[in-house]
C-alpha cells in the first residue's frame, strides 16, 4: 500500500508500543476501511509499557506553547480530549494535570518565546472550541513576576510568560490506558500484541517490504509495514540525516510529605534557554530534566541491512539508544546547579536517581509521518524530537490520514521526506553530520557522545 488507490492491507505490522504506534492501532481500529485487517504490533520491552521508552515516565509536558502555529493548533486539539476527566476519558484517573505552564529565557535570548506567546494568543482568540482561556495567559516581565507565577522562591530566566491553560500527563497511566483500550475494543480480536520481541531487520523483496524478521529468525509478514519505534527507529531503515537517537539527561530527588504538598500544584517551569525544566512531583519524588541537543551513542551497522538498494557498501554510523544507564557527571552537575537555582534549599539534596530519556530527533523538529519514498509498503510514524506525547489523543487519527493520502495538507507538508539537498540545508552540512535538532527550543552543549561524557569523573 503507497497511495489511497492500493488495496487495504490484510496484515498491518506495527513495530513500536509507544505513544505512535499504539494511537496509529487505536486509529485503525475505529477506522472502517480496516475492518478486515488484522494488526500485529511488537515491542522490545519484555513489559508493556516499555519502562525505557520515550512516552514512558512519571510525567510529559502538555502543551500548545510552540513558535510552529500547525502544532499550537494541533496540541490544543488535543488538549480538548486531555480535558475528558471521566474514567473513559483520556484524562481520567489522574492522567491529566492543569496547573499550568511558565516559559522563561536568559536575557538575549532568540524569538522562539515571542512566537510562542503570539500563538497561543491568537488561537485563544480565534478559536472559542479549544477552550483555551485568554486571560490565563499572562506575560512575566522580570524575576519577581516569574516566582509570583511559579510560587518557587529561587528563579530560573529573567523574563518569559505564563500560560494556565497548559499542564502535564502522567505518561506511564497514559499508555497503560492506550493499551487497555485496545484490548477493550470491539474489535480488538484483530489485534495481537507481542512483547518481548526483538525485531532485527525488516523483509525486502527488491524495492517491496513484506515484514520484519526476529533476532530469533522469525519471519513476521506484512502488508503494510509501520515503523513507529523511535529512537530505535534508525536500526530498521537508513534514516541518515532524518532521525537521530539522542539521549536526554533527567534526575530525580526524594522530597518529604511536606515538600510534595508544597509543590505538587505548582505550574511546569521551563526555562527555555537553558532546556531545563521542572514539573510538579508525585509521590514524594522531584524530577528535573533537561532539553537540548543531547548524547549520540555510536554504532556500526551495514548499510544493506538497512538499506538493500543503497549503492553505498560497508557499514555506516549511527546513533542508537544505551538504557538503564545514569546520566554523566556534566548533566548531573547542571541539573543540579538549576535545581538549587529554583528550590535553594534543595541545594544540599543528594541525588536519588538519573536516566536517559531517548528522542528521535530530527533537523527540524519536525515529525517523520509519511510513506518510504523508495520502498513500498513501508510506512513510517517517527521523529518525535521530544515533543510528540501531548498529542496522543489525536496523531493516531493523523497518522492513519496519511496511509490513506488524506493528510492535512499543512501537516503532510512539515512531515514529509525531505530530499537529501532540503535536509544538507537544514543541517549545514552532510547528512553523517547531523548531531542535534535545531528547532529553536534546544540548549545546551551541540555534538556530545555518550560514551566520552561517562568516562568524566569527579
Amino acid at each position: 500500500m503507497s497511495s489511497t488507490t492500493s488495496p487495504v492491507p490484510k496484515q498491518i505490522l506495527i513495530i513500536g508500543a509507544g505513544e505512535f504506534g499504539l494511537s496509529t492501532a487505536l486509529s485503525l481500529l475505529s477506522n472502517p476501511t480496516y475492518k478486515s485487517s488484522l494488526i500485529t504490533i511488537v515491542e522490545s520491552s519484555p513489559s508493556l509499557p516499555n519502562p525505557f521508552g520515550s512516552s514512558v515516565d512519571a510525567s510529559r509536558i502538555v502543551r500548545a506553547d510552540y513558535a510552529s502555529r500547525p502544532y499550537s493548533k494541533l496540541a490544543l486539539q488535543a488538549q480538548i480530549l486531555w480535558h475528558d476527566k471521566s474514567p473513559d476519558g483520556w484524562g481520567g484517573e489522574e492522567r491529566y494535570h492543569e496547573p499550568g505552564f511558565v516559559l522563561t529565557e536568559d536575557k538575549g535570548a532568540g524569538g522562539y518565546l515571542g512566537e510562542s506567546l503570539a500563538n497561543v494568543r491568537s488561537l485563544a482568540k480565534e478559536n472559542a472550541e479549544f477552550g483555551s482561556d485568554l486571560n490565563k495567559i499572562k506575560v512575566l516581565n522580570g524575576q519577581d513576576d516569574i516566582r509570583a507565577a511559579t510560587g518557587y522562591d529561587g528563579v530560573s530566566g529573567d523574563s518569559g510568560y505564563a500560560n494556565f491553560n497548559s499542564g502535564w500527563a502522567n505518561a506511564e497511566f497514559v499508555v497503560s490506558y492506550a493499551l487497555k483500550k485496545i484490548k477493550q475494543h470491539p474489535a480488538s480480536d484483530r489485534v495481537t500484541i507481542r512483547p518481548d520481541v526483538h525485531i532485527d531487520h525488516l523483509l525486502f523483496s527488491n524495492d517491496n517490504v513484506i515484514g520484519a524478521e526476529t533476532r530469533s529468525g522469525e519471519q513476521i509478514t506484512a502488508d503494510l509495514t509501520v515503523i513507529a519505534a523511535g529512537a530505535w527507529s534508525p536500526a530498521l531503515i537508513n534514516l541518515q540525516g532524518r532521525c537521530l537517537a539522542t539521549g536526554q539527561a533527567l534526575a530525580y530527588y526524594d522530597l518529604t510529605s511536606e515538600e510534595q504538598k508544597a509543590m505538587e500544584h505548582r505550574p511546569t517551569i521551563m526555562n527555555m534557554s537553558r532546556g531545563t525544566f521542572i514539573i510538579p512531583p508525585r509521590a514524594q519524588e522531584l524530577k528535573i530534566a533537561r532539553h537540548g541537543y543531547g548524547y549520540r551513542s555510536m554504532v556500526k551497522i551495514p548499510m544493506k541491512k538497512i538499506d538493500p538498494l543503497s549503492d553505498q557498501d560497508g557499514e555506516v554510523e549511527i546513533s542508537l539508544p544505551q538504557t538503564a544507564i545514569p546520566i554523566p557527571l556534566e548533566a548531573e552537575e547542571m541539573l543540579h546547579a538549576e535545581l538549587a537555582a529554583l528550590v535553594p534549599h534543595m541545594k544540599d539534596r543528594p541525588l536519588k536517581k538519573s536516566r536517559i530519556c531517548w528522542y528521535c530527533d530530527t533537523p527540524s523538529g519536525n515529525f517523520l509521518i509519511t510513506y518510504h519514498p523508495t520502498y513500498k509498503n513501508l510506512f513510517i510514524a517517527t521523529g518525535g524530537s521530544g515533543h510528540g506525547f501531548k498529542f496522543f489523543p489525536v496523531i493516531g487519527d493523523k497518522i492513519v490520514a496519511a496511509i490513506e493520502g488524506t493528510l492535512d495538507p499543512e501537516l503532510k507538508q512539515i512531515w514529509r521526506w525531505r530530499s537529501d539537498d532540503e535536509l544538507r540545508k537544514e543541517i549545514g552540512g552532510e547528512l553523517h553530520e547531523f548531531s542535534g535538532c535545531d528547532d529553536g527550543s534546544r540548549s545546551g552543549r551541540r555534538g556530545m557522545i555518550l560514551e566520552e561524557e561517562l568516562k568524566r569523573t569527579r
